[in-house]
């Protein structure tokens, strides 16, 4: 009894003490997490305080750059500007016109003596030249004639020629005749019988004869040549219509040549302008189908006005390259007044202030306002008759935002970048 008594005793207080280990390591882990929680909270404090002072350092930064740019702001009062020096040169007015390029010339091809057609040597989109065989037509039927008439021009041949010896026989016995009848060996009749067959009339029969026979087989010869059908001018072939065994007739073109080399276009213009306009004038031209952009000249004017009152000009325009087709838009630049060799401004350039027309002068780092009297203006370029000279600097950008004596600086001269101080003018 006394013995399990010590054992409960025994196991008691190891339980005690096991107690007091578990509850001391507990304590243990519990400081160690409290020293680690402490650490991150430094690091954390550590961070943020880093943090804080690159913000004020960039504010700082930026603050700064602030109050320079705001400084530069206030130091920089000038009006930036482009300027040109004043220039003679041709002003001129233009009137743009529409119309429909035609071709130079343009020849319809027509079968002279209707037939098949035996054979076609040249398609649409070729070139050819003057008197170069398109298509031949059916010769066998006209080769009947063409013999025919041959044999009988040969025949003709042989007969002139025998019918004129005896004709020069004949004159030869005339003259002894009338040496007979003069000595009174014949009578009147006699000789008036050998005067016939000598006569003129006699020899225009035996002529008349052979041409006969000569237009006949020349015309059979000229209609069996019109079988080859030619072109009748040089040029493209814009059409054909026939075809090896079609019939070709003589009632519609069988084919159309135009010759490209060079174009025309024809506009009108009114009563005021005509006379403006010169014999030999130079124009341009834009196509725009083409993307093209070439010179013309003026070939005619009309002398009289047509029905609406307009006069036509006539312009001719260079086709080598064969670029332009006949039915193509174009429009025409044409100059209808001009001066040459004047001082001029780009239009631009003037501005109306007040009633009248300034320009802005550069004078030193300054835009003077000055009054110019303007002549002939088309929409790029104005003549200045009165208060500009030449050699002298305007502004012709950013002249609408200037007033008299403002201070301005020149950032482009004469298409140019200037590169100077700021506030500076042209040089």
């Amino acid at each position: 009894m006394d013995q399990l008594h010590k054992q409960e005793d025994l196991v008691e207080k190891n339980g005690i003490e096991n107690n007091d280990a578990e509850n001391n390591g507990a304590e243990n882990n519990g400081k160690v997490k409290k020293k680690g929680k402490k650490k991150k909270i430094i690091i954390a404090i550590v961070v943020i305080a880093l943090l804080l002072m690159a913000a004020l350092r960039v504010i700082g930064v930026m603050q700064e750059t602030a109050a320079k740019y705001a400084a530069e702001l206030e130091r920089v009062t000038y009006t930036p500007v482009e300027a040109l020096t004043v220039s003679k040169q041709d002003v001129s007015t233009d009137i743009t016109l529409s119309g429909k390029v035609q071709a130079d010339k343009e020849a319809p091809v027509m079968v002279k003596t209707p037939g098949k057609v035996e054979a076609v040597y040249v398609k649409v989109g070729d070139w050819v030249q003057k008197d170069q065989v398109l298509f031949s037509l059916d010769k066998s039927d006209l080769m009947a004639s063409y013999n025919q008439a041959e044999a009988a021009l040969k025949m003709a041949q042989a007969g002139y020629e025998s019918s004129m010896q005896k004709y020069e026989n004949d004159l030869k016995t005339l003259e002894n005749m009338r040496k007979l009848y003069e000595a009174g060996a014949i009578s009147q009749t006699e000789l008036e019988q050998f005067e016939m067959l000598a006569s003129d009339a006699v020899r225009q029969t035996i002529e008349g004869q052979l041409a006969q026979a000569q237009a006949a087989f020349d015309n059979v010869t000229k209609t069996l040549a019109d079988m080859d059908v030619k072109a009748p001018i040089s040029g493209l072939v814009t059409s054909l219509s026939v075809s090896v065994g079609s019939m070709a007739a003589n009632t519609m073109p069988a084919a159309t040549i135009v010759d490209m080399n060079k174009v025309h276009l024809t506009v009108s213009v009114s009563e005021k302008e005509i006379n403006n306009i010169k014999q030999g004038q130079e124009v341009q031209i834009t196509i725009p189908s083409a993307s093209l952009q070439t010179n013309g000249t003026v070939e005619e004017l009309s002398l009289a006005a047509n029905q609406q009152g307009k006069y036509t000009v006539k312009t001719t325009i260079p086709n080598e390259e064969q670029l332009i087709k006949p039915g193509m838009f174009a429009n025409l630049v044409l100059s209808t007044q001009v001066k040459e060799n004047v001082v001029a401004v780009p239009t631009d350039a003037v501005v109306h202030h007040d009633g009248k027309d300034v320009v802005f002068v550069v004078e030193g780092n300054k835009a003077v306002e000055r009054e110019v009297t303007t002549g002939l203006e088309n929409s790029s370029m104005i003549e200045i008759l009165s208060g500009l000279n030449e050699q002298e600097v305007i502004v012709v950008k950013g002249q609408g935002f200037l007033t008299d004596g403002i201070e301005i600086k020149v950032v482009a001269l004469d298409g140019e970048p200037v590169t100077e101080a700021a506030g500076g003018g042209a040089e």
